[in-house]
């Protein structure tokens, strides 16, 4: 699997012992099913780690699914931290395997590379809004047990997985029904409005245009503003996790403000330290899943 600035290598033959330089069945033995999902809307085919709970082929019943959204950079799934935090069995870091289990849900890792989860309005042909919100879950319900109306998917991710969690659900509140987000970027200007980056975000600038000149497209897609689509609605909820020396404390914090104006169904809390990922943090985020979905078990 290897990362350009924004495009994911294509799948090799579907002949071939490896896929996205990995070997098949090391892949699905170590954690996981290895897919590849096919986008109308951008004419390729993505790389899917799925997670499938042991209680799945011991039931009937449909399960829910979590969306886990990576962060910028590849944390904490592709290249090289699939490989340093998930295949070491002693290892300490993310164990997705082992939350799928103990949750008793599916969980599915889209790859997508420093993406941020747009539909670029710069570049047309990146859709991966349109792709993670609506193309992967119809892919994952068409193959799997699962519950396929909103109450039964949910989106969780960090950093820029956190965006992607928090920014999906604002638009496809029809398709998901809760956003878990733990050290999220809600605003994606706060590099430059907030901490005076000359360069706020890898790749964004790509996406949406110079800060300076295309402001709006950056309004438009933080979450600040996309939020105001779900203002009305009762049937979400948004977990915000935070550290509190987080160098996005200041603008998550805020952004629990701010819905808490709207009237939006939310949980916050913060946490001793800074922007980091770990088993602690998988775990935090999906011991939310309680509150929202009887399901949950």
């Amino acid at each position: 699997m290897v990362f350009t600035t924004l495009l994911i290598c294509n799948a090799q033959n579907d002949n071939s012992k490896t896929l996205y330089g990995y070997e098949k069945n090391q892949v699905s033995n170590a954690y996981g099913l290895l897919e590849t999902v096919h986008s109308n809307a951008m004419n390729r085919e993505l790389p899917v780690l799925v997670f499938l709970p042991d209680s799945y082929k011991k039931t009937t019943e449909a399960s829910p699914v979590v969306y886990l959204l990576h962060g910028s950079g590849g944390q904490p799934l592709d290249d090289p931290l699939l490989e340093k935090d998930l295949r070491k069995a002693n290892n300490s870091g993310v164990r997705i395997q082992e939350a799928a289990n103990f949750y008793s849900v599916i969980i599915v890792a889209p790859l997508v590379g420093n993406t941020y989860y747009l539909d670029a309005p710069q570049k047309p042909e990146i859709r991966f809004a349109t792709y993670v919100g609506e193309e992967l879950p119809a892919y994952i319900d068409s193959k799997y047990n699962t519950i396929t109306s909103r109450e039964g998917r949910f989106l969780a991710g960090f950093s820029m997985g956190g965006y992607g969690a928090v920014s999906l659900l604002c638009r496809y509140p029809d398709n998901f029904s809760v956003a878990l987000s733990r050290s999220g970027v809600m605003n994606l200007a706060t590099g430059i409005e907030d901490l005076d980056w000359d360069d706020p975000t890898e790749n964004i600038n790509i996406m949406l245009g110079d800060y300076w000149t295309s402001k709006k497209n950056w309004h438009q897609n933080s979450c600040f503003s996309l939020i105001n689509h779900i203002r009305d609605r009762d049937d979400i909820a948004v977990v915000i996790e935070v550290g509190v020396d987080d160098f996005l404390y200041k603008t998550n914090k805020q952004f629990k403000e701010r819905m808490d104006e709207l009237g939006i169904p939310n949980i916050y809390s913060e946490y001793q330290g800074g922007h980091y990922w770990n088993a602690n943090a998988l775990n935090s985020l999906l011991a939310q899943l309680q509150f929202f979905q009887k399901t949950i078990k």
